[in-house]
Protein backbone atom coordinates (compact mmCIF):
# COMPACT_ATOMS: atom_id res chain seq x y z
CA UNK A 1 0.00 0.00 0.00
CA UNK A 2 1.36 3.13 -0.50
CA UNK A 3 1.42 6.09 2.19
CA UNK A 4 -0.45 9.20 1.95
CA UNK A 5 -0.84 12.18 4.49
CA UNK A 6 -4.26 13.60 3.63
CA UNK A 7 -4.34 17.54 4.43
CA UNK A 8 -7.92 18.24 4.40
CA UNK A 9 -10.87 15.90 5.32
CA UNK A 10 -13.51 16.53 8.32
CA UNK A 11 -15.07 13.92 10.37
CA UNK A 12 -18.29 13.95 12.07
CA UNK A 13 -20.42 12.57 14.81
CA UNK A 14 -23.56 13.69 14.33
CA UNK A 15 -24.95 12.28 17.72
CA UNK A 16 -22.38 14.66 19.79
CA UNK A 17 -21.76 18.01 17.67
CA UNK A 18 -24.10 20.85 16.13
CA UNK A 19 -23.37 20.43 11.88
CA UNK A 20 -25.74 23.43 11.62
CA UNK A 21 -24.50 24.12 8.05
CA UNK A 22 -25.09 20.03 7.44
CA UNK A 23 -28.50 19.05 9.24
CA UNK A 24 -30.56 22.20 10.21
CA UNK A 25 -33.71 22.44 7.12
CA UNK A 26 -32.92 20.15 3.95
CA UNK A 27 -28.93 21.02 4.36
CA UNK A 28 -26.76 22.35 1.51
CA UNK A 29 -27.92 21.50 -1.96
CA UNK A 30 -25.63 19.01 -2.67
CA UNK A 31 -25.73 15.47 -4.87
CA UNK A 32 -25.23 12.47 -2.57
CA UNK A 33 -26.17 14.14 0.33
CA UNK A 34 -27.25 11.15 2.73
CA UNK A 35 -23.95 9.84 1.95
CA UNK A 36 -22.22 13.11 3.64
CA UNK A 37 -24.79 13.62 6.44
CA UNK A 38 -23.51 10.72 8.30
CA UNK A 39 -20.98 9.66 11.19
CA UNK A 40 -17.17 9.83 9.68
CA UNK A 41 -14.24 8.85 11.60
CA UNK A 42 -10.80 7.73 10.80
CA UNK A 43 -11.86 3.98 10.31
CA UNK A 44 -13.76 5.15 7.19
CA UNK A 45 -11.04 5.80 5.29
CA UNK A 46 -9.66 2.20 5.30
CA UNK A 47 -9.10 0.90 1.43
CA UNK A 48 -7.23 -1.37 -0.28
CA UNK A 49 -4.64 0.92 -1.76
CA UNK A 50 -3.66 3.76 0.22
CA UNK A 51 -2.64 3.99 3.94
CA UNK A 52 -3.54 7.52 5.57
CA UNK A 53 -0.33 7.83 7.64
CA UNK A 54 -1.55 11.21 8.90
CA UNK A 55 -4.07 13.23 8.06
CA UNK A 56 -5.06 17.35 9.26
CA UNK A 57 -8.37 17.35 9.96
CA UNK A 58 -10.45 21.10 9.34
CA UNK A 59 -12.92 22.54 11.16
CA UNK A 60 -16.53 21.01 10.51
CA UNK A 61 -18.61 23.88 12.65
CA UNK A 62 -18.52 20.75 15.44
CA UNK A 63 -19.83 23.52 17.71
CA UNK A 64 -18.22 27.32 16.89
CA UNK A 65 -19.56 29.17 19.66
CA UNK A 66 -17.34 26.57 21.32
CA UNK A 67 -14.40 25.29 18.78
CA UNK A 68 -12.08 23.67 21.35
CA UNK A 69 -15.19 21.44 21.63
CA UNK A 70 -14.28 19.89 18.34
CA UNK A 71 -10.62 19.56 19.12
CA UNK A 72 -11.23 17.20 22.41
CA UNK A 73 -13.42 15.22 20.67
CA UNK A 74 -10.94 14.63 17.71
CA UNK A 75 -8.28 13.72 20.63
CA UNK A 76 -10.34 10.97 21.95
CA UNK A 77 -11.93 9.77 18.65
CA UNK A 78 -8.67 9.11 16.56
CA UNK A 79 -6.54 6.12 16.83
CA UNK A 80 -3.83 7.29 19.14
CA UNK A 81 -0.85 5.73 16.66
CA UNK A 82 -2.24 7.72 13.81
CA UNK A 83 -0.80 11.59 13.91
CA UNK A 84 -2.83 14.83 13.33
CA UNK A 85 -3.44 18.45 13.28
CA UNK A 86 -6.33 20.15 13.48
CA UNK A 87 -7.02 23.26 12.08
CA UNK A 88 -9.86 25.15 14.22
CA UNK A 89 -12.59 28.13 13.75
CA UNK A 90 -12.48 31.59 14.65
CA UNK A 91 -14.20 34.41 12.51
CA UNK A 92 -11.19 35.98 10.58
CA UNK A 93 -12.24 39.36 10.90
CA UNK A 94 -13.72 39.47 14.80
CA UNK A 95 -12.56 42.33 16.34
CA UNK A 96 -9.31 41.93 18.04
CA UNK A 97 -9.30 41.26 21.35
CA UNK A 98 -12.39 39.10 20.68
CA UNK A 99 -10.21 36.75 18.08
CA UNK A 100 -7.04 37.25 20.82
CA UNK A 101 -9.45 35.97 23.69
CA UNK A 102 -10.48 32.56 21.42
CA UNK A 103 -7.55 31.87 20.23
CA UNK A 104 -5.69 32.15 23.74
CA UNK A 105 -8.26 28.82 24.41
CA UNK A 106 -7.48 27.31 21.25
CA UNK A 107 -3.67 27.48 22.03
CA UNK A 108 -3.80 24.84 24.97
CA UNK A 109 -6.12 22.56 22.54
CA UNK A 110 -4.90 19.00 21.62
CA UNK A 111 -3.17 18.58 18.09
CA UNK A 112 -4.32 22.65 17.31
CA UNK A 113 -2.07 24.33 14.75
CA UNK A 114 -4.49 26.79 12.90
CA UNK A 115 -7.65 28.47 11.65
CA UNK A 116 -10.06 28.41 8.98
CA UNK A 117 -13.05 31.22 8.32
CA UNK A 118 -14.93 30.18 4.94
CA UNK A 119 -14.70 33.56 2.65
CA UNK A 120 -16.52 32.21 -0.23
CA UNK A 121 -18.83 34.14 -2.61
CA UNK A 122 -19.18 37.48 -1.20
CA UNK A 123 -17.64 36.97 1.86
CA UNK A 124 -13.85 37.45 0.49
CA UNK A 125 -14.44 40.87 1.10
CA UNK A 126 -14.26 39.94 5.05
CA UNK A 127 -10.17 39.72 3.91
CA UNK A 128 -9.88 43.15 3.40
CA UNK A 129 -11.30 44.08 6.83
CA UNK A 130 -8.73 45.74 9.12
CA UNK A 131 -9.23 43.79 11.89
CA UNK A 132 -8.51 40.73 9.35
CA UNK A 133 -5.28 42.08 9.11
CA UNK A 134 -4.69 42.84 12.79
CA UNK A 135 -5.76 38.74 13.11
CA UNK A 136 -3.19 37.40 10.44
CA UNK A 137 -0.62 39.13 11.84
CA UNK A 138 -1.64 37.16 15.40
CA UNK A 139 -1.64 34.00 13.98
CA UNK A 140 1.11 34.64 12.38
CA UNK A 141 2.87 35.34 15.40
CA UNK A 142 1.91 32.60 17.58
CA UNK A 143 3.73 30.29 14.40
CA UNK A 144 -0.10 29.51 13.39
CA UNK A 145 -1.27 28.30 9.94
CA UNK A 146 -4.17 29.87 8.02
CA UNK A 147 -6.72 28.30 5.85
CA UNK A 148 -7.59 30.93 3.12
CA UNK A 149 -10.99 29.18 1.27
CA UNK A 150 -12.03 31.91 -1.37
CA UNK A 151 -11.85 32.37 -5.27
CA UNK A 152 -8.81 33.11 -6.19
CA UNK A 153 -10.56 35.33 -8.97
CA UNK A 154 -11.04 38.19 -6.23
CA UNK A 155 -7.52 39.81 -7.12
CA UNK A 156 -7.87 41.96 -3.84
CA UNK A 157 -8.39 39.35 -1.68
CA UNK A 158 -5.36 37.52 -2.63
CA UNK A 159 -3.15 40.86 -2.58
CA UNK A 160 -3.93 41.42 1.10
CA UNK A 161 -2.80 37.64 1.57
CA UNK A 162 0.12 38.56 -0.41
CA UNK A 163 0.74 41.16 2.06
CA UNK A 164 0.54 39.06 5.00
CA UNK A 165 2.71 36.76 3.94
CA UNK A 166 4.97 39.03 3.06
CA UNK A 167 5.17 40.59 6.23
CA UNK A 168 5.88 37.02 7.77
CA UNK A 169 7.78 35.29 5.74
CA UNK A 170 7.47 32.19 8.11
CA UNK A 171 3.51 32.34 7.78
CA UNK A 172 2.32 29.32 6.24
CA UNK A 173 -0.78 30.20 4.12
CA UNK A 174 -2.44 27.15 2.27
CA UNK A 175 -5.48 28.25 -0.48
CA UNK A 176 -7.73 25.41 0.20
CA UNK A 177 -9.48 24.56 -2.86
CA UNK A 178 -7.11 24.96 -5.76
CA UNK A 179 -8.98 28.38 -5.11
CA UNK A 180 -12.04 26.95 -7.10
CA UNK A 181 -10.19 27.44 -10.19
CA UNK A 182 -12.93 26.98 -12.80
CA UNK A 183 -13.47 27.22 -16.97
CA UNK A 184 -14.96 31.07 -16.28
CA UNK A 185 -12.86 33.37 -14.79
CA UNK A 186 -9.24 34.15 -15.73
CA UNK A 187 -6.77 33.14 -12.93
CA UNK A 188 -3.47 33.87 -14.52
CA UNK A 189 -3.14 37.23 -12.28
CA UNK A 190 -3.47 35.80 -9.44
CA UNK A 191 -1.37 32.63 -9.61
CA UNK A 192 1.46 34.95 -11.42
CA UNK A 193 1.32 36.92 -7.78
CA UNK A 194 1.51 34.03 -6.34
CA UNK A 195 4.34 32.30 -8.02
CA UNK A 196 7.22 33.28 -5.80
CA UNK A 197 5.68 33.50 -2.56
CA UNK A 198 7.47 30.57 -1.10
CA UNK A 199 5.05 30.17 2.14
CA UNK A 200 1.87 30.00 0.38
CA UNK A 201 0.84 26.80 -0.72
CA UNK A 202 -2.29 25.04 -2.45
CA UNK A 203 -4.02 22.28 -2.02
CA UNK A 204 -5.47 20.14 -5.44
CA UNK A 205 -8.73 19.24 -3.73
CA UNK A 206 -12.53 19.98 -3.62
CA UNK A 207 -12.90 19.58 -7.39
CA UNK A 208 -16.51 18.44 -6.62
CA UNK A 209 -17.30 22.59 -5.73
CA UNK A 210 -16.55 23.82 -9.37
CA UNK A 211 -19.84 23.52 -11.62
CA UNK A 212 -17.75 24.33 -14.39
CA UNK A 213 -14.69 22.91 -13.26
CA UNK A 214 -11.38 22.55 -15.58
CA UNK A 215 -10.07 19.12 -16.35
CA UNK A 216 -8.24 17.74 -13.39
CA UNK A 217 -4.60 17.40 -15.51
CA UNK A 218 -4.90 20.95 -16.61
CA UNK A 219 -5.40 22.26 -13.16
CA UNK A 220 -2.88 19.82 -12.04
CA UNK A 221 -0.90 21.54 -14.61
CA UNK A 222 -1.68 24.97 -14.01
CA UNK A 223 -0.94 25.07 -10.41
CA UNK A 224 2.58 23.35 -10.61
CA UNK A 225 3.58 25.93 -13.25
CA UNK A 226 3.00 28.59 -10.99
CA UNK A 227 3.94 27.05 -7.53
CA UNK A 228 5.88 24.71 -8.54
CA UNK A 229 5.84 20.85 -6.84
CA UNK A 230 6.92 21.85 -3.62
CA UNK A 231 3.99 23.94 -2.57
CA UNK A 232 1.18 21.37 -3.86
CA UNK A 233 -0.91 18.99 -1.95
CA UNK A 234 -3.42 16.36 -2.65
CA UNK A 235 -6.56 16.57 -0.36
CA UNK A 236 -9.78 14.67 -0.36
CA UNK A 237 -12.07 16.96 1.18
CA UNK A 238 -13.89 13.87 3.05
CA UNK A 239 -16.59 13.01 2.91
CA UNK A 240 -17.63 16.32 1.05
CA UNK A 241 -15.71 14.51 -2.03
CA UNK A 242 -18.62 11.82 -1.69
CA UNK A 243 -20.85 14.13 -3.63
CA UNK A 244 -18.84 13.02 -6.98
CA UNK A 245 -16.90 9.76 -5.72
CA UNK A 246 -15.62 7.89 -2.94
CA UNK A 247 -12.41 8.26 -1.27
CA UNK A 248 -10.73 5.32 -3.00
CA UNK A 249 -11.21 6.80 -6.31
CA UNK A 250 -10.49 10.13 -5.21
CA UNK A 251 -6.66 9.00 -4.59
CA UNK A 252 -6.78 6.52 -7.62
CA UNK A 253 -7.87 9.73 -9.71
CA UNK A 254 -4.50 11.81 -8.10
CA UNK A 255 -2.35 9.15 -8.67
CA UNK A 256 -3.55 8.41 -12.59
CA UNK A 257 -2.54 12.68 -13.13
CA UNK A 258 1.60 11.62 -12.11
CA UNK A 259 3.62 9.63 -13.68
CA UNK A 260 6.77 10.43 -12.00
CA UNK A 261 7.12 8.76 -8.71
CA UNK A 262 9.16 11.87 -6.74
CA UNK A 263 6.00 14.24 -7.69
CA UNK A 264 3.61 12.02 -6.62
CA UNK A 265 5.25 11.41 -3.38
CA UNK A 266 5.66 14.74 -3.12
CA UNK A 267 2.32 16.17 -3.42
CA UNK A 268 0.71 12.50 -1.68
CA UNK A 269 3.18 13.26 1.16
CA UNK A 270 5.91 14.92 1.94
CA UNK A 271 4.65 18.60 1.21
CA UNK A 272 1.90 17.89 3.65
CA UNK A 273 4.56 16.66 6.03
CA UNK A 274 6.45 19.65 5.69
CA UNK A 275 3.81 22.15 6.19
CA UNK A 276 1.63 20.55 8.71
CA UNK A 277 3.93 18.38 10.83
CA UNK A 278 7.90 19.56 10.08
Amino acid sequence: MMQIIDPHLHFFDLSLGQYHWLTQGSGPNWPNLDKIKQNHHYADLANTKFAVHSFVHIEAGFNNAKPSAELAWLASSTPEHVPFKAISYIQIDSESDIFQQQLTELLSAPNFIGIRDITEGQDYLRLLSDNTKTNLNTLAEHGLVFEAQFELCHLDAVKALLKSATLHPNFKIVINHAGFIDNLHDYTSALSLLRDTNNIFIKFSGQEHCADALCPKAKLNLLLEYFGEDRVMFASNYPVCLMREDYLKVWQGYRQLVDDYTTWHKLSFTNAERFYFG
